[in-house]
């Protein structure tokens, strides 16, 4: 009897129903296109997680991700063996159930139909197809902008702390002057008219 197949389904994150199916004995996820398996959020790392295939079944493996990767809401510390039900979380935003496929189950899904679907019928008036535009790439876009924001919102948060800066110490030695140096600083008025005593 062959041994049974093993997926991932996506529960939560980008694509929930999404499927998997798990057919090296070694599969990477990560953000990362170059991955087995492109998991498309700004908290998953590029190279995240590796999955293993050993006798005893699959191993999750966190690749020292930023996020950590969990099973059953626990963080991983170590490789551990999944066992189908098993919750598998990436990060805060996706989850995805490991699930084992029976080679009967399998064969089922994927047995031809028995009576071929005829084709259906044209309608009278068919409008023209639209103009498809290229597909452009999403995550390779997305990943930038995290990256930038964090910045420019950091440039103006030391450009405000150094103008308080500036005026606490400004302030700071108005208020700590001696009262003579008062009278210099606005002795040029008196040649406008204006008369003060120190």
């Amino acid at each position: 009897m062959p041994a049974a197949s093993f997926r991932l389904i996506m529960r939560t994150g980008p694509n929930p129903g999404l499927v998997f199916d798990l057919t090296k004995e070694v599969t990477v996820l990560g953000r990362d296109v170059s991955n087995d398996i492109v998991l498309g959020d700004a908290e998953v790392s590029r190279t995240h997680a590796r999955l293993t295939r050993t006798p005893g079944g699959y191993v999750l493996e966190d690749l020292g991700s930023t996020n950590g990767s969990f099973v059953k809401g626990e963080r991983l510390a170590a490789p551990r063996v999944l066992n189908p039900g098993d919750l598998v979380g990436f990060g805060e935003n996706i989850t995805l159930t490991f699930d084992a496929v029976s080679p009967e189950a399998a064969a089922t899904i994927m047995g031809p139909a028995a009576k071929p679907m005829a084709p259906a019928a044209k309608p009278a008036y068919a409008p023209p197809p639209r103009p498809v535009a290229a597909p452009v790439a999403a995550m390779p876009a997305a990943a930038p902008e995290a990256e930038v924001a964090p910045r420019r919102s950091r440039k103006w948060m030391l450009a405000g702390c150094g103008c308080l800066a500036l005026l606490a110490v400004c302030g700071g030695v108005l208020w700590f002057m001696p009262a003579g140096w008062w009278c210099t600083l606005l002795t040029p008025l008196t040649w406008f008219g204006y008369n003060f005593s120190c």
